[in-house]
């Protein structure tokens, strides 16, 4: 099953359980109440025969875009008057066009669907293609198009239905002919005929399609058909345009004896309209509507397909430039609905540039696809149906001496056992074709190669028992494809241009189909992908149209089978204009005297390059001319410039007087700008660091002055253009005398009544207000001289009331350990003392020296004195922990009021063991660790230090049983047994030790004794038997695959193909002791390794390079002495030759190095073995007169591919190219187009 339901609960007010569908249901389901609402989203498709049924009172919401097919099977949703079936939208304000269409296809089991009291709405519709369903009771409500779209096979039935609120409360029908027994049976809803005439029966003589859509100077291919094969002189037919300027074809056509209708050319030309009749004086007449459309083109493909009755038919539709926002709807008009099924409409996704679709064969016929939609020419495709038949291009094209691999497909699958297919050319001097050829058992296509003779024609005809046969008709010349212009283009982005693609010689009969591609969609876009040139004529129907999207370079190549292909090369250039652009907002402000921001891409303003309305990098600088309306407003630069490889480039605006104007920019080759407001204002004065509330012992408060530029989009990032000095004053001093003035410094320093903000800048340096002598307030006045003027806010000042605080970083009380002192780094030390003022913490103008004391000196010890500095508030308090036990300190100082006394704990510190391994074996490597200490119930327990350096008395103790382990060493490998480590002073942890090797299984301790302080124990280690094993490990998968004659990739690291790993207890862990590993293939006729590799002591593996000898499987072993064995199965293969570098195109004289190299399937790295000898390859081409290669090349052992051989071009034609060797599977490369120099 394809599909996929998944059930979550909706957070909604009714806090229903939501059943999502997307996918394809590809069984029978049944959607009841219970489960419902239903979610559809996505494309959900019915198919494989199943049957949905919907029960009575379901409701289906469809998510946005979400559409529903009912491809092959049957759907049954009936509910009652009382609890109708709802399909709705998903939306929480619905509205039509939420989610696509309800599709009925030609699959939809007629017999057994039927929708039955069900409201459909919200959507697009539904559409009935070659279907019959019955619908009863169905009401359509709120589409964004008609109710029902339905096709001229179609005979749905019905009654009690109902329309309202669409954009159409119709049944909508294409016009068209109706060949086949049809019923309009739906009751209820009105049918309507949009545009054109419905015709019942085949007319005598028809034009199809009833109209068409075409850009200038495009040729299309209408069809002129009779209700009756034609007698045995044909039939001739008269055809003429009702203004023949607008589109022009041949005055008459043949239809042959025993056909039944044939192709007349139109050559669009001006615009305009005009009516294409076709009339013969017993058939009657028949016409079509021609208009020729300035617009871009829409394409199909491909465009003369050949496919089965009954068989879908994968189709795609492409648009010259992405679909919009929403995606883009295309009308699909289908001239015969007795002969093809197709949908009515496609959708191109939002941004994407194109759509598939599938089409299905009704009955054997043809029919014309038109594909239409607002604001683009039509596209059409010519569709023919044959039931089990063969099919060959309609023309063949091979030059002489060359060879074309020719496509043959079966319009149904080749039985069991394939399909024999039997080949003859008319002409064998020209033409020569294999006597017969095959398709596989379940496939549709197969291919072989035709040989070119010598100039001339041939029939190349196919046949096949059960199957119709197929014929071709091959034109054995040299045609090439040729543009018009005929060189290489130059255009800018955003622009259009057209090639007229023709033959150098006149298209064989059928016509030729030529692909169109751009190397770099990127850059250029191309539409149509395929182009035609009918029979007999040079130039393609339509012009090969080339979009322009962005600057760069790109390859339209143009090629179809046995041709000589031609590449344009495309380069795109930008076209441009100018903007000004402010960063944000439509105005640029700037400060009188002042300079706005300008430091980067977010400046106040700058000029940018658009191109295609884009902002856009270009390949060259862009001098921009400047200028501000008003000069007495502001000035600008004369020019700037936009550096080349850039977008933009910044704009300063000096403010000159209050005011408003504008500024302009031009550049030479760029439209102008469009001119952007701009308006100087005052700045502000703006005062910084200023205390605000102050004591009489507060230090001298330092503040600075900048400008700010009210209204700018960065206020404070604009300069003065020239120095400017500021006049101070302390003002409002309330009482008289509360500061004495103003000084250049923190301390010391002179009274000084001016700063200065220098030219470039915004701000000043700093002053210092000295420290108050009276409680009371002022402001602080500052005048910019010739520019703006202000005032501080009131400075407060209060009497000075001091104390100090003894505070723990965290909680209430100080914990430090026996013999170490506590973390005193910085603000976050255990302790510090603090000084309060007016009950707040603050800084001073004088230093203070705090007098601290352990009420118990036994229990800890701190320095006599500590200071904190004049400005600063706090100091820290390093705190030594003399013995266990708790007391107070204390602090005091001069003209403070004592701090209430801090707790403090001297504990013992623990003993933390570090990166013991816990559990080891007995051939376990010695194990490393350290020894900290830290203090349990501290702020930062592991950021005390000791005092004074300790030793460290190193045991181990409770070994079960005795000699467990013999000692600890110096280091990991050799040293020398040790008893001790050392905490040096001023550090909490220890060097390196290293236990050595358990001897015997058991457990142990270490113990720790720090001399003086503290001891401890580590958890119990336990040494478990080693039982030791190897075993070969492939780096992927259970076996290793090696090519007969190669070596497997083996490197020093984990990459390689195939190891041996050392395993201990079932895992893989390194060991003590290096390991001699032996290595034996088996068989030795199948694979060789080396007799032995070495796993290094202390490493758990060692890579193996397996060598393939011959074709066959075997196993390799690995022994050594102690350890299991292992074994791996390995498999040696025929290698696969690869040949790379082979162009696709190469001009006669030219030449190319072909390289080969060896792909080994099954390999963990097919691309990365290596021949363990050297090698000698041998290359041949098919067709030497076309291009010859280097007939042999070494390839040495280890080398990851070959010496190179050298291909030449000799002549125009196709060849490929083969490489071989003994034991390898050949190669034999892509085709290879040599073309004229």
């Amino acid at each position: 099953m394809l599909w996929w339901i998944a059930l979550f609960t909706l957070l909604a007010s009714s806090a229903q359980a939501q059943t999502v569908v997307s996918g394809s249901i590809t069984s029978h389901q049944t959607w009841t109440a219970a489960q419902s609402p239903y979610l559809l989203q996505g494309d959900v498709v019915l198919d494989n025969n199943a049957l949905l049924s919907i029960q009575p009172g379901v409701t289906v919401r469809m998510a946005q875009g979400a559409s529903f097919t009912l491809k092959k099977g049957a759907l049954q949703a009936v509910g009652t008057a009382a609890a109708p079936i709802v399909i709705t939208s998903d939306a929480a304000t619905p509205a039509p066009g939420d989610w696509r269409q309800w599709r009925f296809g030609p699959g939809t089991d007629d017999a057994r669907t039927l929708l039955e009291h069900v409201v459909i709405e919200y959507g697009a519709g539904v559409a009935i293609e070659s279907a019959s369903p019955v619908l009863r009771h169905t009401e359509l409500r709120h589409h964004s198009g008609p109710a029902v779209q339905m096709d001229l096979a179609s005979s749905p039935i019905g009654a009690g239905n109902r329309a309202h609120g669409n954009a159409l409360n119709a049944i909508a029908v294409p016009a068209g002919t109706i060949r086949g027994q049809v019923v309009w049976g739906l009751v209820g809803i009105p049918y309507l005929v949009q545009d054109g005439l419905v015709q019942v029966g085949q007319a005598p003589l028809s034009l199809e399609p009833a109209r068409l859509r075409l850009s200038p100077g495009v040729v299309a291919l209408l069809r002129a058909s009779l209700a009756q094969p034609a007698g045995g002189a044909g039939v001739v037919l008269d055809v003429a345009s009702s203004v023949p300027s607008v589109a022009s074809t041949a005055s008459r056509v043949t239809i042959g004896a025993g056909q039944s209708g044939g192709d007349i050319e139109v050559q669009a030309g001006a615009l305009g309209s005009t009516r294409i009749t076709l009339s013969h004086a017993q058939l009657g007449m028949a016409e079509t509507l021609v208009e020729v459309v300035q617009l871009p083109p829409l394409s199909l493909a491909p465009g003369r397909p050949t496919l089965g009755v009954g068989r879908p038919y994968p189709m795609s539709l492409s648009l010259p430039s992405p679909a919009p926002a929403g995606g883009a709807t295309v009308q699909l008009l289908n001239t015969d609905a007795s002969v093809l099924a197709a949908p009515s409409s496609v959708v191109v996704p939002a941004g994407q540039r194109s759509a598939h679709f599938e089409v299905t064969g009704l009955a054997d016929g043809q029919s014309r696809l038109s594909a239409r939609a607002q604001g683009f020419a039509d596209a059409m495709a010519t569709l023919t149906v044959r039931g089990k038949a063969l099919v060959l291009p309609a023309s063949i094209v091979v030059a002489p001496g060359g060879s074309t691999e020719v496509l043959l497909h079966a319009t149904e699958p080749a039985p069991a056992g394939g399909l024999q297919v039997s080949l003859s050319s008319s002409n064998t001097a020209a033409a020569q074709a294999p006597a017969s050829t095959s398709i596989a058992a379940g496939q549709s296509s197969g291919q072989f190669t035709l040989q070119g003779v010598a100039l001339g024609t041939a029939q190349l005809t196919a046949s096949a028992a059960g199957y119709q046969s197929a014929s071709g008709t091959v034109l054995v010349d040299a045609i090439a494809i040729q543009a018009e212009p005929s060189g290489d283009i130059t255009t800018n982005e955003g622009l259009e241009r057209t090639l007229r693609v023709l033959l150098s010689k006149a298209a064989p009969p059928g016509g030729i189909a030529i692909a169109a591609s751009s190397s770099a969609a990127a850059v250029a876009s191309v539409s149509p992908a395929e182009l035609l040139v009918p029979e007999g004529q040079v130039y393609a129907t339509q012009p090969l149209t080339i979009q322009a999207l962005s600057a760069g370079q790109t390859n339209i190549a143009l090629s179809a089978p046995g041709l000589v292909g031609k590449n344009v090369q495309l380069t795109v250039r930008e076209g441009a204009s100018l903007r000004l652009k402010p960063y944000r907002g439509s105005k640029v402000v700037a400060g009188k005297g002042m300079r706005s921001y300008h430091g980067g891409s977010d400046s106040d303003l700058s000029v940018q390059r658009i191109v295609n309305g884009n902002v856009s990098s270009g390949a060259d600088a862009v001098t921009v001319r400047l200028r501000c309306v008003n000069a007495q407003v502001c000035t600008v630069p004369e020019t700037v410039t936009i550096p080349a490889g850039y977008s933009q480039v910044a704009v300063p605006v000096t403010g000159v007087d209050v005011g408003s104007t504008q500024i302009e920019a031009t550049a030479e080759g760029y439209t102008a700008s469009t001119p952007v407001e701009m308006e100087t204002v005052l700045p502000q004065v703006l005062f910084h660091s200023l205390d605000g509330n102050r004591t009489t012992s507060s230090v001298r408060d330092g503040f600075s002055i900048s400008l700010r530029v009210p209204g700018a989009v960065w206020p404070d990032s604009a300069s003065l253009v020239e120095a400017a000095s500021i006049q101070l004053d302390l003002v409002e001093q309330t009482p008289a005398g509360v500061v004495n003035g103003i000084y250049s410094a923190a301390t010391d320093g002179n009274l000084i009544t001016q700063l200065t903000i220098a030219a470039g800048h915004r701000s000043s340096g700093s002053a210092y207000i000295a420290q108050p002598a009276l409680a009371g307030s002022y402001r602080v006045q500052a005048d910019v001289t010739g520019i703006a003027s202000g005032q501080s806010a009131v400075q407060t000042v209060e009497a000075a009331q001091q104390a100090l605080q003894l505070k723990p970083y965290r909680g209430s009380k100080v914990v430090v350990g026996k013999g170490m002192r506590s973390y005193h780094g910085g603000s976050d030390s255990d302790l510090s003392v603090q000084r309060i003022v007016n009950g707040s913490v603050s800084s001073g103008a004088d230093a203070v020296t705090v007098r601290l004391r352990c009420v118990n000196a036994q229990v800890c010890t701190v320095p006599e004195t500590v200071t904190i500095p004049a400005g600063q508030s706090q100091v820290a308090v390093p705190v030594t922990g003399v013995d266990v036990g708790s007391t107070q300190i204390e602090a005091t100082a001069e003209g403070y009021t004592a701090s209430t006394p801090v707790e403090m704990e001297t504990v013992l510190p623990q003993v933390l063991f570090h990166s013991l391994d816990g559990n080891r074996t007995t051939s376990s490597v010695r194990d490393g660790f350290s020894i900290s200490l830290r203090v349990p119930g501290a702020v930062w327990p592991d950021s005390a230090s000791l005092v004074e350096a300790a030793s460290i008395q190193l045991d181990l103790v409770e070994q079960t049983p005795a000699g467990v382990v013999n000692g600890i060493y110096s280091a990991a490998t050799d040293g020398n047994l040790i008893t001790q480590l050392t905490i040096a002073a001023g550090y909490n942890s220890s060097g390196s030790a290293y236990i050595a090797q358990p001897a015997l299984v058991g457990s142990y301790r270490v113990q720790a004794d720090v001399a003086g302080i503290t001891s401890g124990q580590s958890a119990v280690q336990t040494v478990a038997a080693a039982e030791q094993a190897l075993q070969l490990t492939p780096y992927s998968g259970s076996k290793v695959v090696v090519g007969k004659g190669m070596r497997s990739y083996a490197s020093s690291g984990s990459w390689t193909e195939l190891r041996v790993q050392r395993l201990i207890n079932g895992s893989v862990s390194s060991g003590a002791d290096a390991v001699t590993v032996r290595l034996r293939c088996v068989n030795a006729q199948v694979c060789t390794v080396p007799e032995t590799v070495t796993i290094p002591a202390g490493q758990s593996q060692v890579a193996v390079p397996v060598t393939g000898v011959d074709v066959g499987s075997t196993q390799i072993e690995v022994t050594a002495v102690g350890f299991g064995p292992g074994v791996v199965t390995m498999e040696t293969i025929a290698p696969r030759l690869i040949i790379t570098n082979v162009p696709a195109t190469l001009a006669a004289g030219a030449s190319r190095h072909l390289y080969a190299r060896a792909q080994v399937p099954g390999a963990v790295w097919p691309d990365s073995q290596t021949p363990a000898a050297d090698l000698t390859l041998s290359l041949t081409s098919a067709v030497p007169s076309v291009g010859t290669v280097t007939a042999s090349v070494s390839w040495n052992a280890g080398a990851g591919q070959s010496q190179a051989a050298t291909f030449q071009g000799i002549a125009p034609g196709a060849t490929t190219v083969t490489v071989s060797a003994p034991g390898f599977v050949p190669a034999t490369s892509a085709a290879i187009q040599v073309t004229t120099p």
